[in-house]
């Protein structure tokens, strides 16, 4: 076939993702049942055996859709993201073909201005007043790392010169439900494992702030310099939150970093109905923030915003001349940055509130917690099931249960649960382990899910439920 030309060609793989993005909420499949050896004989992704011209890319963009996970449909339930908005798909596209870093103004200047502002417009949401400042991130786990270096900073000014050599051992508190980055960034960073105090939470994962009160004087009696708190705001798992009030005034009472990991629940200061789990943020000296969870922004869409202003260039700034001039600092974003090279991951989640407006954005929240309740509801009038908590978020954590059945066989159920719809692939939603439980979890990211989607989902789970008790337990 006669390779078409350059413009039909674009105009055509436009078309493609058109279509995918028009029917997108009404595929059967959200993910084909592939294993790696069967993906790669229906799908050769070898380079340098042959010159692909424009007829064959066409094909291999609509595979490429094909195979992999639809992750807007309503049924996708595995991860805190999904559903994305269409403004914000068309800000990420053309962020692509703007194809700029935004570590100075030389070479995104307007690109610069809307970082500047929605950094501006998250910090007044937050409650920070007027001398903050923040950062768009790689995302959370590079948010936390950089709340991380800002605390070390902050305690220690001469580690920036000396390093850690002769700096006091330190420690930071996160609860046992906190996520995994804080782990690994303490050894990315020198930090050490042993600078990570983990505190137990309660049965729903919130932290138990008596125990981290008796830890702060334990590190202490070691000779460790307790030097940040981290409050979770959304926990991964169950999306609880941590009592931020409390948290603080534990943190300011020792002289403490309090950083506040909102990466999933940030969005719900959006919301005047549910922005009350988040009372006390502005008292933070830290808050990391995913828009692209639960406000359906493609992936990346992070951000760190801090309470002091300047820090971030105290910790972040280099000389770097033929880089960075001095007319222009206030505007060079990478003078407050880990990162160099940076995508401008703000133009989209300014696009959207262009047209959403915070109104439109606390309508989304307010929806997808609306579905959450929906679907808690639901469980608990359900014989079948006992609901994990009562969702702080849009996260639905359950367990399927039957009467005399150990709780082991009771989580063995649940995972062969979990696993057998998921191969099927029309609804995708995932498990998690806590408090020696096996527990369902569903993230409801899509606004749009209907509450007979929500019934088929419960009536998919009891029917394979049953279906694995005859075979196995009965």
């Amino acid at each position: 076939m006669e390779n078409i030309a350059e413009n039909d060609f674009l105009k055509k793989a436009f078309d493609i993702a058109l279509e995918y993005l028009k029917n997108r909420n009404k595929k059967s499949l959200v993910r084909k049942n592939l294993n790696p050896y069967e993906l790669l004989d229906k799908f050769n992704i070898e380079l340098d055996v042959k010159n692909n011209n424009y007829n064959d890319i066409l094909e291999i963009l609509e595979k490429s859709l094909d195979y992999s996970l639809n992750t807007s449909h309503p049924l996708f339930m595995n991860q805190l993201y999904g559903g994305s908005n269409l403004i914000a798909v068309l800000g990420d596209i053309f962020t692509s073909i703007l194809n700029t870093s935004v570590y100075t103004y030389e070479v995104a200047p307007l690109m610069t201005l809307i970082e500047k502002e929605c950094i501006k417009k998250l910090g007044y949401l937050i409650g920070f007043g007027n001398n903050f400042d923040g950062t768009f991130t790689a995302g959370g786990s590079i948010s936390n790392m950089s709340a991380m270096l800002l605390a070390k900073d902050k305690k220690f000014p001469d580690s920036k010169i000396n390093g850690l050599k002769g700096t006091a051992l330190f420690s930071i508190f996160v609860s046992e439900q906190a996520h995994y980055s804080f782990l690994k960034n303490s050894m990315l960073l020198g930090f050490g494992k042993e600078s990570i105090v983990k505190i137990k939470s309660d049965y729903l994962g919130k932290i138990d702030t008596k125990e981290l009160e008796k830890s702060i004087i334990s590190e202490k009696n070691k000779n460790r310099i307790p030097l940040m708190i981290v409050g979770t705001a959304g926990t991964t798992i169950n999306g609880i939150f941590d009592n931020i009030e409390e948290l603080n005034e534990i943190a300011k009472k020792n002289k403490i970093w309090f950083h506040v990991d909102a990466c999933y629940g940030g969005s719900l200061l959006f919301s005047n109905l549910h922005n009350n789990h988040l009372k006390g943020i502005n008292n933070a000296d830290s808050v990391s923030w995913n828009l692209h969870k639960m406000m359906g922004i493609p992936l990346i869409c992070s951000a760190l915003i801090i309470k002091e202003k300047k820090l971030l260039e105290n910790t972040f700034s280099i000389n770097a001349d033929y880089l960075f001039h001095e007319d222009s600092s206030e505007y060079d974003l990478g003078n407050k940055s880990l990162q160099c090279g940076r995508r401008p991951d703000a133009f989209k989640l300014w696009l959207t509130w262009q047209i959403e407006g915070k109104k439109g954005f606390e309508n989304r929240v307010n929806k997808l917690l609306q579905k959450a309740i929906i679907f808690a509801k639901k469980i608990q009038n359900n014989n079948n099931f006992i609901l994990f908590n009562y969702p702080e978020t849009p996260i639905v954590c359950f367990q399927f249960i039957y009467p005399n059945l150990s709780q082991e066989k009771i989580n063995e159920i649940n995972k062969k649960i979990r696993i057998s719809i998921f191969e099927e692939g029309e609804i995708i939603f995932n498990y998690a382990e806590i408090k020696n439980k096996t527990i369902l979890r569903c993230v409801i990211s899509n606004p749009e899910i209907t509450e007979d989607l929500i019934d088929q989902i419960i009536k998919t789970i009891e029917k394979k439920a049953h279906n694995i008790l005859i075979e196995s337990y009965l």
